[in-house]
């Protein structure tokens, strides 16, 4: 107990990192319990980071930011459109052939199903062969009672889609927009002695860039 109650003395006797304790443990409150109604938030923040990728070499070949900024938006609405007017209508086409086609394709399955038995007696038999037509039928039907309780819902679904089509990228014009603004507001609410924790950002704020960036090329070669 002693030297737990030493090694408490020496780490919260530091100032520093006291803020950068509350700092952390702050942040994590809110994400566990608002982040639900924060998600656009986040998922806004997790957009503008890719985006100032982009931003910032615009500004090192002498660019001004805000027409750096204004011309990376108007880049990422145009992208977002093709992938909405695009993209979407192609996969809804090739959902609903899918779900058209999948009894001709179950048919076809327990036909084919059938004839194990008659060409590999030794490996499979027609007891075998009916209880996995059986399972498949029961599956079948829970995925059907799920597609149905997906439709049911669908309204809210699309609600939500719209709000976040709509909110989404005003978050993304004004984080990348008011940037300074937005990181000198968060500055000014901060106790002064956080150097500790200023450096911690710094580095947090140089490797979650990188992390998100790179998981936009992983996902751009995965999808290639």
């Amino acid at each position: 107990m002693q030297l737990i109650f030493q090694w408490l003395r020496r780490t919260f006797s530091d100032p520093q990192l006291v803020v950068l304790l509350s700092l952390l443990l702050g942040g994590f409150v809110i994400v566990i319990t608002m982040g639900d109604m924060l998600a656009p938030v986040l998922a806004s923040i997790v957009i503008a980071y890719l985006l100032e990728g982009l931003v910032a070499p615009l500004q090192r070949l002498g660019v001004p930011r805000m027409i750096a900024v204004v011309f990376v938006f108007i880049l990422f609405l145009i992208v977002l459109g093709l992938i909405l007017f695009g993209l979407m209508p192609l996969l809804s086409r090739q959902v609903t052939q899918l779900v058209q086609q999948l009894p001709n394709m179950l048919a076809q399955g327990q036909q084919a199903l059938m004839m194990l038995p008659e060409k590999y007696p030794e490996l499979i038999t027609a007891d075998q062969v009916q209880e996995v037509i059986g399972t498949i039928g029961s599956e079948a039907g829970n995925i059907g009672q799920k597609v149905l309780s997906w439709s049911l819902s669908s309204v809210v679904g699309v609600i939500t889609l719209l709000v976040y089509l709509v909110l989404m990228p005003l978050l993304v014009f004004f984080f990348l927009k008011d940037k300074q603004l937005i990181l000198s507001w968060i500055a000014g609410m901060m106790p002064q002695d956080r150097k500790i924790a200023l450096h911690v950002w710094r580095e947090v704020d140089v490797q979650i860039s990188n992390y998100v960036r790179g998981k936009f090329w992983e996902i751009i070669i995965i999808w290639s």
